[in-house]
């Protein structure tokens, strides 16, 4: 029941598809493998569009068109420029992946980019300031609450699988996914200066101490049951939640506030 707390805020940026590749392992692996998806599932999807054309024409600039498309991701471009080998590693798994595509598991890029999350962008985000990560969850908030008026099942998909066709939001809601991701940017990169310092790092829950405080901020255990079924949810009830989940550290005193808040910036 620990990571019930967990799942909404994984499938808001991640999505399902990459947590129904574990089959054959826990439900904890299952729910960190899916953290990646986001981040890695567009640059898996434009190589497998860009294989297609493999048996025709060179790769390279098959790989250079996914890494264009891994460049508009979030936070995906940071990384290439933050981490010296990422953009080479990057592109010889996409080449290989053309080549020889994966027919089991994970995609080569998609293993490669949960990598270079859960050692950049994760402990970046659980290091930044209390300030910016509750400014990532605000961003969000502001985008759900427009689209939940305009938009709900845009609504829905950005609570299950994230938003996949920005270009079709009005321009309203253009803006505010622009200004979702300037605040999670500001946030990776306040966190990476602090890890870079070598100062105390600022607590951030586990996932017990997680449900604990949204408990305190007004999660009822009809919530965490809504959680487990979040697909089976209507576009309506799912905007609702997330709204309310990504809201919970505002119901919080300062002093617990900012770690919750860390907790799920860095779990999107």
């Amino acid at each position: 029941m620990e990571q019930i707390a967990v799942v909404f805020v994984v499938a808001l940026a991640a999505g399902a598809a990459l947590y129904l590749f574990g089959r054959n392992v826990s439900s904890r692996q299952r729910l960190i493998r899916s953290l990646a998806a986001a981040v890695a599932g567009a640059v898996a999807a434009a190589g497998a569009v860009y294989g297609l054309q493999a048996l025709t024409g060179d790769d390279t600039q098959m790989v250079d068109n996914a890494m264009t498309e891994a460049r508009t991701l979030p936070l995906v471009g940071l990384v290439l420029a933050d981490v010296p080998d990422a953009e080479t590693r990057l592109r010889a798994s996409l080449r290989e992946e053309l080549r020889n595509p994966t027919t089991q598991g994970p995609p080569r890029p998609l293993v490669l980019m949960s990598e270079l999350r859960a050692k950049h962008i994760v402990p970046a985000l659980r290091a930044a300031d209390a300030a910016d990560a509750e400014g990532v969850l605000a961003a969000r908030i502001a985008l759900m609450r427009h689209l939940a008026g305009t938009n709900v099942a845009a609504c829905r998909e950005l609570a299950l699988i994230g938003i996949q066709r920005a270009d079709r939001l009005d321009a309203q809601g253009q803006k505010l996914m622009r200004d979702m991701l300037t605040a999670m940017e500001k946030a990776y990169r306040t966190g990476r200066a602090a890890l870079s310092s070598g100062a105390a790092q600022p607590p951030v829950p586990n996932d017990t101490e997680a449900r604990t405080l949204l408990v305190e901020a007004g999660l009822a255990s009809s919530d965490f049951e809504k959680l487990q079924n979040l697909a089976k949810l209507s576009n309506e009830e799912a905007c609702e939640l997330g709204i309310r989940l990504n809201g919970a550290p505002g119901k919080l005193p300062p002093d617990r506030a900012g770690g919750l808040a860390r907790y799920l910036a860095a779990a999107q």
